[in-house]
């Protein structure tokens, strides 16, 4: 997959970090638009650069001032997107069912009401997805798949989602 980050050079000057970040990603430089100048670093081999783009973010105070795509689709909720970019770092470091370890501690530990929830992800609940992650909203979700479920958890592109998925 194709992840490309674009940070405004207002923003990378004062946080030199991002530039060390940026410069990790199979492509760097820096773009004009009507907006000014924007340093854009292009993951070619995402996810298996998780651990980067994930430092990158890290160093940024703000995720709504960084413009994130991943196969051409912009990523619309940079804190989900940000969660599930640690949480995928955190499973390469564990065994292959620790997301369904995670999800049923989460489902237990936010009391959700939704029994019949079987998503193998705990990032995504069919039931509470919005209201789970996002104190601020009560908005529920309305998905047809499973799929669009982990496309608005910006958590589709995990490897792990699609291994569980797949069984």
């Amino acid at each position: 997959m194709r992840l490309s980050v674009a940070i405004s050079e207002a923003r990378v000057v004062r946080t030199p970090a991002l530039l060390r970040w940026m410069r990790t990603a199979a492509t760097y430089g820096v773009e004009s638009d009507e907006q000014g100048a924007l340093y854009v670093a292009v993951f070619n081999d995402f996810p298996k650069s998780v651990e980067a783009v994930a430092r990158l973010l890290s160093e940024v105070d703000d995720l709504r001032e960084v413009r994130i795509v991943l196969d051409g689709r912009p990523i619309v909720n940079h804190a989900f997107f940000y969660e599930s970019l640690l949480c995928y770092g955190r499973s390469l470091r564990a065994s292959s069912d620790d997301c369904r370890r995670w999800a049923m501690i989460a489902k237990a530990d936010r009391s959700c009401a939704d029994r019949s929830c079987v998503s193998p992800c705990w990032l995504i609940c069919s039931a509470c997805l919005i209201g789970s992650r996002d104190q601020r909203s009560a908005q529920r979700v309305e998905a047809s798949s499973f799929a669009e479920l982990a496309r608005h958890a910006e958590v589709e592109w995990c490897p792990r989602l699609h291994l569980e998925v797949s069984r």
